[in-house]
């Protein structure tokens, strides 16, 4: 039984490294097939529509997340694998760490053994607490680097899913997984240093012996998010230092924009804002400056829908809810019937009088409709998706 725990223990060591290089490749070849079917997907188009702004920017932003292989492609394979490198030094020491520091033949650190290795006694009990602390120390480490792990897991899903994988992404990734194991470790020498944390802390008792079972929780808090108990800290001095020393005030609370929410737009359900928030798409002026042809590519809405909620996103940017909901009321609902509306004077005036606005917004939205590079490339991939032959030509046809 000892023999098949031991070997247990390397194979997660093993394992973890062969995880994560096995989620890199096995994420990779998803992503080059997904960007093949889309990039085959679009050569499907009409040709009006591969005459647009939009489509060649659709194009574009697919071919260049055609990296190849990871592990070999000239920009990612130093990256990736220091990436591998760290994750595999650390799963070493997260696994084989008890193993290392079994024994009571230790030499002092200051790294792992804090004041307790500046001043390491002789006697058999001062040798074996300052084991017993160094190990402590390597045990939150540890737990920060398996909290870290998970972390790094889920934003890499994320990122694969956003195509925001980046080189150095890779060098952040594992900067924060060694910043998370260097964070714990010093909290525990802060920890050991502070009478009132350190019984604060909750231990557990086995066969008579007391052990800091809270070092478990707090170097999972701190893989989790090691910059945590540093943005506390430069708040409470940034405070402090405000209330000492004269500073520009903040904007009034009143004074800041609104939360320009997904919600804001009709037939926006939960679903379909979970949807848009997988992609990074999180409110409503992020929405205007997406383009439709890689929304509709990657997600199961028709290029219809998708249009129609970037129309509604760009009339939700120029006012409020309470104004929105007055247009629509009226049945301007996107920024289209909204520039129909103000095309001639006595649109303009009827607009202003409806939402109590001064008329030189009116004319400067106006204005803008022919202005803004975005809405022009709307406009030109809406022309292009329009039939040869309105239902109005067939009727006067049939008549």
């Amino acid at each position: 039984m000892p023999t098949f725990l031991q070997s247990f223990v390397h194979v997660q060591a093993i394992g973890s490294m062969l995880l994560l290089v096995g989620f890199l490749l096995a994420t990779t070849a998803l992503q080059q097939r997904a960007s093949y079917q889309v990039l085959r997907l679009l050569e499907n188009l009409p040709e009006s529509v591969k005459a647009t702004e939009i489509y060649a920017a659709a194009r574009s932003h697919f071919e260049r997340r055609d990296v190849g292989n990871l592990f070999t492609s000239r920009p990612h394979k130093i990256p990736i694998w220091f990436l591998v490198i760290v994750v595999g030094g650390c799963s070493f020491i997260c696994y084989f760490g008890a193993e290392l520091f079994a024994s009571n033949d230790q030499k002092p650190s200051y790294v792992l053994g804090g004041i307790r290795a500046a001043e390491a006694g002789t006697s058999q009990s001062d040798i074996t607490a300052l084991s017993r602390y160094q190990s402590e120390t390597v045990f939150i480490g540890s737990m920060a680097f398996l909290a870290a792990y998970v972390w790094m897991i889920n934003q890499l899903v994320n990122r694969i899913n956003n195509e925001d994988m980046n080189p150095i992404t890779y060098y952040f990734l594992s900067v924060r997984l060694l910043a998370a194991c260097l964070v714990a470790g010093i909290s525990r020498h802060v920890v050991e240093a502070v009478p009132p944390i350190r019984d604060s802390l909750i231990s557990v008792t086995i066969d008579g012996r007391s052990f800091p079972a809270g070092l478990a929780i707090l170097g999972f808090l701190i893989g989790w998010n090691p910059t945590l108990w540093i943005d506390e800290l430069l708040v409470k001095v940034r405070d402090l230092i405000k209330s000492k020393i004269p500073s520009q005030r903040w904007p009034l609370k009143e004074n800041l924009p609104c939360n320009m929410s997904l919600l804001m737009l009709q037939g926006m359900v939960p679903d379909k804002i979970d949807r848009l928030n997988e992609l990074n798409i999180d409110n409503v002026q992020k929405l205007t400056a997406e383009n439709p042809i890689v929304l509709w590519a990657r997600t199961s809405y028709t290029l219809d829908l998708v249009l129609d909620f970037i129309d509604q996103a760009h009339l939700a940017v120029l006012f409020d809810e309470e104004r929105l909901k007055n247009l629509r009321d009226q049945g301007v609902r996107d920024i289209w019937s909204y520039a129909l509306n103000i095309e001639t004077d006595a649109g303009r005036n009827t607009i202003a009088a409806l939402l109590h606005v001064p008329m030189g917004l009116i004319e400067a939205h106006h204005r803008r409709m022919d202005e803004c590079p975005t809405l022009v490339r709307l406009s030109q991939l809406r022309s292009a998706l329009r039939p040869i032959e309105t239902w109005h030509d067939a009727d006067r046809q049939a008549a």
